[in-house]
């Protein structure tokens, strides 16, 4: 997937920003808080995710008011195409998405335009709670099938009724029925997503652990473990591909047998939604015992095999996007990177070009106070 033009004008504090990005490298230089990560952002919206930094959608507008366009044309394995977003103003601003002048829905965005992101915060991959790497094994499993995601929000819909009924405080002869029907629903959804997150998690594995050996320089060795509290800690070793009448009924039981002290807790305290990816580096918890370097090194093999396994199984490369990372990479961990995006678009910002040394032919950008130039 290539983009081939972009504009935007009023996201933030970017102003009349046009361009035709080079099809390899594009670096995006200029001095802190002059729009270099807003340009990235702007580039993401076209996910439908929610931003890689936090932003609340109404903050996309600028302090000075203006109407909030971006529109993009990209080159996909199939067809060019283009996809708009416009926002305005008001007491509950929305984005509005177009994809061919067709409306569409955000959720829907996440099928058609693929990116991959990395920014320094992503350490927290490794250094942050399970909800931090549940969330990534969502995201990137559903980018190798789309319908991943709607299972995720069926079950958090689910999860939250069952919850909201464990707090009532119900008799439990009037409280059993109620969460049996609850019950049958999670234990559907979470098995097909437990599924589906092993298999990832041996994807990912296969890719990961090689280059985490190449970043590291052999000297270390990493291990990815899918920790179910459904179904064990190394889930990723006997779940099948797909999913069985026999696992819905193991999930079936782990909520039963849970019931008593769930309606204690007034919470659901086992199943997918308690999961965590577990990351070993030479046999030990890379979270607790990991130095700062490894844990950066571990995150960004975890992203850049994202990007390689969207590679090989959609046969095409995904929209890679470096935000002020490349200058904190040392020149073994720059080439590792530089030959994973060989045959990818990427887009790379920085304060410091002198620090890069990603070797592609490509483009540069500068950033001045929201106002893009090709140097």
């Amino acid at each position: 997937m290539k983009l081939t033009q972009f504009q935007a004008d009023c996201f933030k504090n970017l102003r009349h920003v046009s361009f035709q990005p080079h099809s390899s490298y594009n670096l995006i230089l200029g001095e802190n808080a002059q729009g270099k990560t807003n340009l990235l952002e702007s580039i993401w919206c076209f996910t439908g995710c929610r931003s890689f930094r936090g932003t609340r959608e109404r903050d996309y507008l600028p302090f000075d008011g203006g109407v909030l366009q971006v529109e993009a044309g990209f080159q996909d394995s199939r067809r060019e195409q283009t996809m708009k977003m416009c926002m305005v103003g008001g007491a509950t601003p929305e984005k509005k998405f177009w994809c061919n002048d067709i409306f569409r829905k955000g959720s829907e965005l996440f099928s058609i335009f693929h990116c991959v992101i990395f920014t320094p915060e992503d350490q927290a991959l490794v250094s942050g709670g399970p909800e931090r790497r549940r969330t990534f094994l969502d995201m990137s499993g559903a980018q190798l099938i789309a319908s991943l995601l709607g299972y995720v929000r069926r079950y958090q819909l689910v999860l939250q009724q069952r919850n909201a009924l464990l707090k009532e405080k119900l008799p439990e002869d009037q409280v059993t029925p109620m969460l049996s029907v609850w019950d049958g629903q999670l234990a559907r959804l979470g098995a097909e997503i437990a599924v589906q997150r092993s298999a990832y998690v041996r994807k990912l594995s296969e890719t990961c652990v090689p280059l985490y050996h190449k970043i590291s320089g052999g000297r270390e060795e990493v291990s990815l473990h899918y920790q179910s509290s459904v179904y064990g800690r190394d889930a990723q070793e006997h779940l099948p591909e797909q999913v069985t009448g026999e696992l819905v009924q193991q999930y079936l039981e782990k909520l039963e047998q849970s019931r008593q002290s769930d309606l204690f807790l007034e919470h659901t305290s086992f199943g997918i939604h308690r999961d965590d990816l577990g990351l070993l580096i030479d046999g030990k918890s890379a979270r607790e015992f990991g130095s700062q370097g490894q844990k950066k090194s571990l995150s960004l093999a975890l992203k850049l095999s994202q990007a390689e396994i969207y590679r090989k199984k959609q046969k095409e490369s995904p929209i890679v996007l470096l935000d002020d990372v490349m200058g904190e990479l040392d020149q073994r961990r720059q080439t590792v990177v530089s030959h994973i995006v060989e045959e990818m678009q990427v887009f790379v910002t920085t304060c410091h070009p002198e620090s890069i040394q990603l070797q592609k032919e490509g483009k540069r950008f500068l950033v001045t106070d929201g106002v893009l130039t090709e140097a």
